[in-house]
This record gives structure tokens, sequence and C-alpha cells, in this order.
């Protein structure tokens, strides 16, 4: 079938990049010789007139579009045009957001076919080569006599050198550029953490499944050669196997590479000798995930680490001449006026680039899933602000009102 894959919009101050999920999807369609082209809304405004001209021109059978939390009600809407300009064609909807809202999503959106449930290369390219029907399909939620349906979960893709180098040259690069000269790119999949506020290991898997160092070298030279300047790992947790960073360091040094590229890490997955290695290979910065400064409130988050060890993984980090940057989230269950103090307190004292975000329930996590329980009042179901720059709930002790104007005050230098 011919397929049309979609880029969703979302602000600009997000740093746009190149969506791995839709490179992935669009190479492996493309390597079964799927004819396919990409049309992006991230890096343009949306227009219904420019889209319609694209399907009028290329008349997809099949109009695939992914979504996170924030983005979706803009991707739902995009998939409602799509419809309303050409109604045979298949709409298709995947991402982190749908795949724990599938049921929702169908029942309150008619005009989205089917839903993507998971890793979604394998379920597109199954749908793409028009030889199944959806209920023969692993991965998808789909409707049948006004009845929702599941198929069988979709296995997690076991190994990952099988997957081309993600399509980045159907997407428009030259715009990209100018605003984020970096792009994305992943060396694994998979997290073995239990933090109840992400949704990563529920989309991806609780183990770490990794790639070839020397392709991921590969791709790396590869983004290299397209124009970017410097490349983001964005793995949930990129350090979780030395050997792993190792050698990938390794090989970016043996063939005399010379770029600046980020990560993110947990504290207590890096020492002193593993910075020293990835500083030499070029890594210039890591982010942390710290969320609080208070124990009891990281316990209940399930995060596994201290306070303490915080401050010496940003220690050793600013040592090995690494920029260090701690992400915080506000209005976490048990937050209270206390607790939210501490850890500004701590986030001022930590001497690390630091970024403070409003707690943001997302589908599919235990947090969201048990809000009651952990105390935390979801004040809104309008997916639009589930964006982590305002507050949309709060606890006992800690109003919303108190959060935004913490969040105000950083935004404004402290």
């Amino acid at each position: 079938m011919r397929t049309l894959l979609i880029n969703t919009p979302y602000p600009v101050s997000e740093m746009p990049q190149i969506p791995m999920g839709l490179a992935y999807i669009a190479a492996v369609l493309e390597k079964a010789g799927v004819e396919i082209q990409v049309q992006d809304f991230l890096v343009q405004e949306y227009s219904k007139k420019e889209l319609s001209q694209k399907i009028h021109d290329f008349s997809p059978e099949l109009i695939g579009i992914t979504s996170v939390t924030m983005n979706y009600p803009i991707a739902s809407q995009i998939l409602k045009d799509c419809k309303e300009i050409d109604s045979s064609a298949i709409t298709v909807i995947g991402g982190p957001h749908v795949s724990f809202t599938a049921e929702e999503t169908l029942r309150e959106s008619p005009w989205i076919d089917l839903v993507v449930i998971g890793e979604g290369e394998q379920t597109m390219l199954a749908l793409a080569s028009g030889k199944e029907k959806p209920e023969e399909i692993d991965g998808l939620a789909y409707r049948e006599n006004g009845a929702i349906k599941r198929t069988v979960p979709r296995k997690w893709i076991e190994v990952l050198d099988e997957l081309p180098i993600p399509a980045r040259h159907l997407f428009p690069i030259s715009q990209y550029l100018p605003v984020n000269p970096k792009s994305g790119m992943i060396t694994g999949r998979g997290c073995p953490f239990n933090c109840i506020f992400c949704v990563g290991h529920h989309m991806v898997g609780k183990k770490k499944r990794f790639r070839s160092p020397e392709l991921v070298v590969d791709e790396m030279e590869h983004i290299l050669s397209l124009g970017f300047k410097g490349i983001n790992i964005v793995d949930d947790l990129f350090t979780l196997n030395k050997k792993h960073v190792y050698t990938i360091c390794d090989e970016i040094k043996s063939r005399h590479l010379k770029f600046n590229w980020t990560c993110f890490a947990r504290v207590d997955t890096v020492n002193e000798e593993l910075l020293s290695l990835i500083s030499d290979a070029g890594c210039n910065c890591i982010c942390y995930g710290v969320e609080t400064s208070d124990q009891d409130i990281m316990n209940k988050l399930k995060k596994g680490i201290t306070p303490r060890e915080v401050q010496e993984a940003v220690d050793l980090t600013k040592k090995a001449g690494i920029e260090a940057m701690a992400s915080f989230i506000l209005g976490l269950p048990g937050e209270t006026e206390e607790t939210l103090l501490k850890t500004i307190k701590f986030a001022k004292e930590l001497e690390a680039t630091c970024a403070l975000h409003a707690l943001a329930p997302f589908p599919g996590t235990e947090l969201w899933q048990n809000a009651d329980k952990l105390g935390i009042k979801i004040l809104t179901d309008d997916w639009s602000r589930y964006n982590a720059n305002e507050a949309i709930t709060e606890t006992e002790g800690v109003p919303a009102a108190m959060v935004n104007k913490v969040l105000l005050g950083y935004s404004r230098g402290w």
C-alpha cells in the first residue's frame, strides 16, 4: 500500500528532532519496497490545504501518524482532516499515548481506523503489505461490528541490528539544522528500572536490547554526513551496560571522529572511569533524572537512588569536563511545601544545569493508574496541557498555584 507517514507538530521550544519511531518505520517500509512519503508538520506550520495537496498528489492508501500525550489532540485532528480529504484511506495512529488509551482513542475518534500498540515497525509493515487483515496482525486495536478489539500483543524486536538506519533522508533535514543542529539516535531499547512516572519501560520493555557498537558508530558517521554537528543519544538509559558504552567510545575514537554528543543516565550507573572515557569520546552533556531531593518521595517513585548519589555523580561529571544536567519534577506523590522548598534549595546548591518540570501523569504509567492511592489529584484531561510546563495536578500539601509560582520563578532565573 502507498503509505504516508505524518510527523505531528509540537512546540519549537522542545527542540525539534527527527522522530526516531517514525524514521525507523519509514526505513523498514522503504527497505521492503513500500511506496512511502513523509509529511513533516513539526518544522513547518500545519496546514490542511497542504495536507490535502499531498494526499491528492500521492493518493496514499495508508496514512500513519505518531504522537505523545501533549500532541495527541492535534494528531487526532490531522487524521480527522485526512478522512475528510479522502475517506477511503486507512488511518493509523501509534505512539506511547494511544498505546495505553487504545480503546478510548477508537471510541472517541471514529475517523481513526487502527491503533498501533507498542513498537510499530513490524506492525506497520504488516499493514502496508496489505496481505493480512487487521485482526490477523499482532499489536493492533481495531473495530469489529461496533466493538473495539485488540489482537495479540506484538513481541519486542529482539535483534535491533536487523532494523535499517532510520530514514532521515525522507524528512526535511535542511529545515531541522537551523532549529537544532543535533540529531537523535538510539543505541538500544529498554530499561530495567521501575520509576512510576515513566512510560519508557512499558513501551519498549524492561529488558535492554543493544545494537552492535559498530553499527551505532556507522549511524553516527551517517548523521554527521547529513550536516548535523552533534548527536543526542536518546536511549532511556545509555549507561546501563558499561561494556556497551566502552565499546562504542572505543569505536568513535578508533575512527577519529570529532563531534559532541549527549546522553541520559542514572546517577548510580556512572563512575570516574566511565565519565573520563565518554568525555574523551566527545560526550559534553549528561542528563540525570533526579526528580526530588526528598528520600521518602524518591522511594515512592521507586527511583532507587539517594540525594548523596546525585551530588557525587554531578561532581564526578563536572570533574570529567562534562556538563551535568539535573532534571526535577515538582508536585510528586507526598509533596509538601517543605519538600518542594527543600528540592529547590538542593537544585540551587547542586551547581548543575537544572531543568524543572511539573508532574504530568502520562497514561500507561503506574502513577497515572494509581493517582488516587498516591494522593495525586489530576485537574484536567486536556491532553494538550500535559507538557510538564504547567501544573495539572496537585497534592494535599501543594496546590497547583504553588508549583506554577515556582516554575515562573525558575523561568525568570530563580
